[in-house]
């Protein structure tokens, strides 16, 4: 019998949250460019601005930032921000640097008051890499990962660089880090200079980004390494410099990813029979919609067409875009209307978080206190299906990865969890010297109206029913690209099924 229908099938059974659908729904219209729509109380919503805090004093800035984000943050009770604490901590370090007139000092000061929000969607513009990237452009020729077991090996050692030159092969282990067990060096470890403009939300990625960081430094700094060989013979202690290598190990330690920029959903038949769709954005700022959607309908017609028995949705790197692209994409996977999200945002109106559902463009309001909902697509998908994510896989792609998880037969592989940053965003703040801050202004509620997916003390996303196993082998397999281990154990995975 076909997995495929072009109806829905006789019977379909979901985890959770298959609702009826909704009668149909009256329209309100925003008010010209203020973003207002009627509610059923009789007040209107409107869209916060972003706010332009560029021409004040540093010190100003920050303060009125500081205010801002105390007002319009959408998860500061749910995690629990100290925001006096954090504001002790940062306000005089702004108050130093503007004393100084030391542009530097400002910079890093803001951006360490945003690391201490762990939301990926607290992120800053592309001047913030100017101040990042000096401080990791050097390496000392090696990259290091936490197994399963606890030891923590050389994954990937450059030819000719510091470490390489002092014996390390990769498999070694690492023992010591400026003469402290390496664990512990890396819990110590500054996430500060993490390559990457966005804030980290859970604790898997930032204890990944701890053992990066400890690899990556500005040039000549100089660090006391002690490994061994995997089985504990040849334990050697070397004094390595940070020198530069062309950024690669700063580009092997990233997260896997195969999108292709220009044309980001991409599918193909596996050689073990299994389809193979690559969805690399959800981002209509770069992509029409239509464009997104029809290249994934297509992409279904073709496995449907071959009558694949299963598939596997790869969203790693995945950086999120429309929500409503999500829910219709997970169409595909659904025979019946289902609830995808209640979308709950801050009111500039009244400063309150209300539930609205805008339209696409954000020019109207479809209702009030109604959910998006995942809309049934035709060719109807019923076998087994595997979304591949990874920490790279954030907002409404870890939406996609949610739905797939909810079905009956409908699994999650990957090394790590999704990014746990499933906020709306919307939030922005222009800052003196061109630095912009973004950050959300909008919470996904689950059925029960409560918060899903964001991170709270640590915890949030996607965690993948079936986790591929960081044992060495794998590791330096994966930071090596010579075998992408995620993708063939949802192989495996499925043909076991």
């Amino acid at each position: 019998m076909s997995i495929f229908y072009k109806s829905s099938p006789p019977i379909k059974l979901f985890k959770k949250y298959t609702i009826l659908a909704f009668a149909i729904l009256s329209i309100f219209i925003f008010n010209g460019n203020t973003g207002c729509g009627t509610s059923p109380a009789n007040h209107p919503f409107i869209k916060p601005s972003p706010s332009d805090f560029s021409g004040m004093t540093w010190l100003a800035a920050y303060d009125a930032l500081h205010a801002l984000m105390q007002e319009q943050y959408a998860f500061g009770d749910w995690k629990s921000i100290d925001w006096n604490a954090l504001n002790n901590t940062i306000r005089p370090k702004i108050i130093l640097a503007e004393n100084a007139a030391n542009p530097n000092d400002y910079a890093t000061a803001l951006l360490e008051y945003t690391r201490s929000i762990p939301d990926g969607h607290v992120m800053w513009g592309d001047e913030m890499e100017k101040i990042i990237y000096p401080n990791i452009e050097e390496s000392y020729g090696f990259g290091i990962a936490e197994l399963d077991n606890g030891k923590v090996i050389a994954t990937t050692v450059t030819a000719l660089g510091p470490a390489a030159s002092e014996g390390m092969l990769e498999g070694d282990e690492i023992l010591e880090w400026n003469n402290v067990a390496i664990t512990t060096a890396a819990s110590q470890s500054s996430i500060l200079w993490r390559p990457e403009t966005a804030s980290i939300a859970t604790t898997e990625l930032k204890r990944y980004e701890q053992f990066r960081a400890l690899t990556l430094d500005p040039d000549a700094n100089v660090s006391r390494v002690k490994f061994s060989r995997p089985d504990g013979s040849g334990v050697t202690t070397k004094d390595l410099t940070a020198t530069d290598d062309g950024n690669t190990i700063l580009q092997k330690t990233q997260f896997w990813n195969k999108i292709n920029p220009a044309d980001p959903i991409q599918h193909s038949i596996l050689p073990s029979g299994y389809g193979y769709i690559v969805v690399g954005t959800l981002d209509t700022d770069n992509f029409s919609f239509d464009k997104l959607f029809n290249d994934f309908k297509e992409a279904m017609e073709f496995m449907a067409t071959n009558n694949v028995p299963g598939l596997i949705i790869d969203l790693r790197g995945n950086g999120g875009g429309e929500d409503e692209l999500a829910a219709k994409i997970s169409g595909f996977f659904y025979a019946e209307e289902t609830f995808y999200e209640y979308q709950n945002q801050y009111n500039a109106y009244n400063g309150l978080m209300e539930i609205i559902l805008p339209n696409r463009d954000g020019t109207a309001i479809i209702g009030w206190g109604i959910p998006l909902n995942i809309p049934p697509q035709t060719p109807l998908f019923t076998g087994p299906v595997v979304a591949l994510v990874n920490p790279d896989t954030t907002s409404s792609a870890e939406g996609v990865a949610m739905t797939i998880q909810n079905l009956e037969n409908g699994y999650v592989v990957g090394i790590f969890g999704t990014n746990g940053s499933f906020g709306m965003t919307g939030g922005e703040a222009k800052m003196p010297m061109g630095y912009i801050v973004k950050f959300p202004n909008g919470q996904s509620l689950n059925q029960d109206r409560e918060i899903q997916l964001d991170s709270r003390n640590g915890i949030g996303g996607i965690t993948p029913d079936i986790k591929v196993s960081r044992t060495s082998a794998n590791m330096i397999n994966y930071v090596g690209r010579t075998a992408d281990i995620e993708l063939n154990r949802a192989v495996s995975f499925l043909q076991s099924l």
